[in-house]
This record gives C-alpha cells, structure tokens and sequence, in this order.
C-alpha cells in the first residue's frame, strides 16, 4: 500500500491510497466548515439536493442510470460530525478495471461524473429548481417530524441539547428542526452552496488501483476549487459546562420508559489514556459482557436493554436504558455502582481480556473493508494522530486496570433525561 499527499490548493488537499487488495476504487470529498447551528439545515437539505439530481441529470432515475453505465457505481452524499468541525460528504465507489469487460478504465468518468453532481446542480437560474426543491424539502421535514416516533434517537437528541445547555452549536441535532428546513428557499440555499464551495476546506481521498497523475489532472477541471482560508480547523469541544446538573422528564403514550444519562468524561481522541478511554467504555456498557448489561440487565432485571456510548471528540460519556419508571431510583443506583466497581478494578481479569481481544479483532475485520481504509485516513488528517495496526493492537493490549480507573475516576454526571411512558406514570400514580 502507498501513500501520496498532494496539495492541489491552499485549503485543498489530495490523498491518493494506492491498492490493490479491493475489487472497487473510490473518491470521497470532505467539505468542512466549523460547526455552525445556524447552517445545520441548509447542509442537510444541500446533501439531499446533491444526491438525486444535477443540469446533466435532472432526475433520481437518471442518476440511477448512469451510475448503471458505470457498472453499478455507487454514490451519495451525507453530512457529518466531528467534534466542532462539520462536513459535507460526496462519496463515489465504482469498480476497479481489471475486473470490467475490456478493462474499462472508469477513473475519468468518475471525475466527471462528481464534477457535474458537484458544480452544476439542478437548477434554474440562480436558484434550485424549484419544484424538486419542495419536494426534498417536504421529505426532509417529513423526516425530522417522525423523528419522536424513534424514541431511542429522540431521547438521546433531547439529553445532547440538555447536555449542551445553552450552546447551541453542539446542543442542536445535525439536521436541524422541521421549522428551520421549512424556512429555506431555493434561491437563499443556492447562494448559500455557491459560498460553501468557495469557502469549505476540502479534503480529497482517492483509493484503489489507481493512476495518481489522472487523478491530478482530473482535479484541475473542477472550477470552484480555488483556494481558500487552510487554517486549523477546531476538532475537539471542551464546552464550558452549567455548574448545576440538568434534569428533565418528558411524559409520552407508552410502557416503556428511556432513562438517558450523560457525563463529562474529559479524555479526548489524541490523549494519553483514550485507548484506555475507550476500554473503559467497553466494560461499562458498551458490549453484551459489559457490566451494566451483565448486573443491571440481565441480574438485576432493571433494564429490557442498557448501553453507553463514548464521544472522543466531546469528552462525553452517556448511558441509555429502557426501565419500568417506577423503578428509576434503583437502576440509576445500579448504574453508580458498576461505575464504583470500575474505579476500584472490582471485575473479572478475563472481562478486561476478553474486551481487548473483541476491540483487536473488529479492528482487523474492519480493514477489510474500503470505507474503512478511507474513513481511517480522514481521522488521521483531521486528528493529527496516526496508528500503524500492531502499534495499536500493542497500545491496547497494553493498558491497565490502573490505567482505566484513572479514566473512571474522571467521570461527571451532569445531565439526565427521561422519556417516561404514560403508563409508567398511572403506574406511579
């Protein structure tokens, strides 16, 4: 595998992935700009916009075809979260060569391809078509008014706003509301993209067998990409947290209460202790040998189902399961407990073995995947901070019992959340 780094412009970067160990090829840009609640809805709607139509093809079934013609070449586009940066993602994946009739090189085409969805959207003057507009529009809304409906999701939405307090950059949902899509028009959003273009940092990563001067030169045909502001964009969110915990309980048709618990958890993605960090995430709550599941769920019955979940760019740890709500006081008990348990070691050695082997084993899985490859190296250019896989297979195996207290230790409870069913409250009633 070989690496190339190549500045096309002040605030462009190019990284080429040469290999031969996928049967695909594939293109991703990053647009990055710094997190801006304000710009939450209009990158969410742009990605919509951006992924079923342009001027060439002014239509999902023409995407949809010509994707075909390119050997069922597979595209989209999402934005994306990293801490305080947020990104707009074009990914392209199509088939290397060799393994197309008469070895069709489709390099150049993929290029063009993006080129088009990239610098040409459907649009009609300057503003975006508007009866496609709309109707992205409205499914998008559609979509963020279903989101209570997903009441795992929206729990946890509601203690990342609770959490973030009045720090709306980081409290917001990525998407956006309803309300804040509904207020976009098409003439506002197109001029609002053509800005973006011209401002965003852009990350290029091209991996596959693939001909690092076509991709060079493919990248001079691209008009928007001028250069632009390459300064250090902030990664990681070190809020200034209220002093006061935050608490609050929302009362829902239902019988099954969420329970959201979130902390501080100040060990981030380049520190000393993230790997015991993330271990420490594992035997708490975040696999099926983890202690919340092994005493809360499956010994104790006090949860259909328990988890934590931990956010390196944050600093943030958080804990959701699904109770009876009468029975809050005891789980919320439980749950301090197998914390205690952590600071004190009090666990079985073959649990923080076992937890080792399962994190090294998924993360050679991984690698076999080209998302993955490509995915690891946009950590690695927005973090700074790079792991060959035995010196990260070692660093792992090597961390402590001691290690993870130090990180247990470090724990705050700042936020709870409760999405207590209707039938949970008659019941208390």
């Amino acid at each position: 595998m070989k690496h190339l780094t190549i500045e096309v412009a002040r605030g462009i970067d190019l990284k080429i992935i040469q290999t031969d160990q996928f049967k695909n090829n594939m293109i991703v840009f990053n647009f990055t700009i710094p997190s801006n609640y304000q710009n939450f809805a209009k990158l969410a709607l742009l990605a919509e916009l951006l992924e079923n139509a342009s001027t060439v093809y002014p239509s999902e079934m023409l995407v949809s075809r010509k994707l075909s013609e390119m050997f069922g070449a597979g595209y989209g586009v999402t934005v994306l979260r990293y801490g305080n940066q947020h990104t707009l993602r074009i990914r392209l994946t199509f088939p290397q060569n060799q393994y197309l009739p008469n070895h069709t090189d489709l390099l150049a085409e993929a290029f063009s391809f993006l080129r088009e969805m990239i610098e040409h959207p459907y649009a009609n003057g300057n503003q975006f078509e508007s009866s496609y507009f709309n109707v992205h529009q409205t499914n998008l809304v559609n979509y963020l008014q279903a989101l209570p409906d997903n009441r795992e999701f929206y729990s946890t939405l509601q203690l990342q706003k609770l959490y973030y307090a009045s720090d709306l950059d980081q409290g917001h949902y990525l998407l956006g509301t309803a309300n804040e899509v509904r207020n976009q028009d098409a003439d506002h959003l197109y001029t609002f993209y053509k800005e973006f273009l011209k401002k965003a940092q852009i990350s290029v990563i091209v991996a596959g067998q693939i001909d690092s001067e076509v991709v060079r030169n493919q990248l001079t045909y691209f008009a928007t990409f001028s250069e632009r502001n390459a300064d250090d964009l902030s990664l990681y969110i070190r809020p200034q947290l209220p002093m006061k915990t935050r608490e609050k309980t929302e009362v829902v048709p239902g019988s099954q209460s969420i329970l959201n618990l979130g902390y501080r958890l100040p060990v981030y993605f380049n520190d000393r202790l993230y790997l015991a960090a993330t271990i420490f995430n594992q035997i708490f709550g975040a696999s099926t040998r983890s202690l919340l599941f092994t005493n809360v769920r499956e010994k104790a019955s006090l949860a259909y189902d328990i988890h934590s979940s931990y956010n390196s760019f944050a600093g943030m740890l958080s804990v959701q399961a699904g109770i009876d709500f009468e029975k809050m006081p005891q789980v919320i008990q439980t749950i301090n407990l197998q914390l205690t348990a952590v600071v004190n070691g009090d666990y079985p050695d073959d649990l923080l073995i076992g937890v080792k082997n399962s994190m090294i084993n998924q993360h050679r899985s991984q690698s076999d995947y080209l998302t993955t490859l490509v995915e690891r190296q946009y950590l690695r250019q927005i973090s700074g901070i790079s792991y060959e896989d035995k010196q990260w297979e070692s660093a792992v195996m090597a961390v402590t019992k001691r290690d993870i207290a130090e990180v247990a230790k470090q724990v705050h409870y700042e936020a709870r959340y409760v999405l207590q069913s209707q039938g949970g409250q008659n019941e208390t009633n």
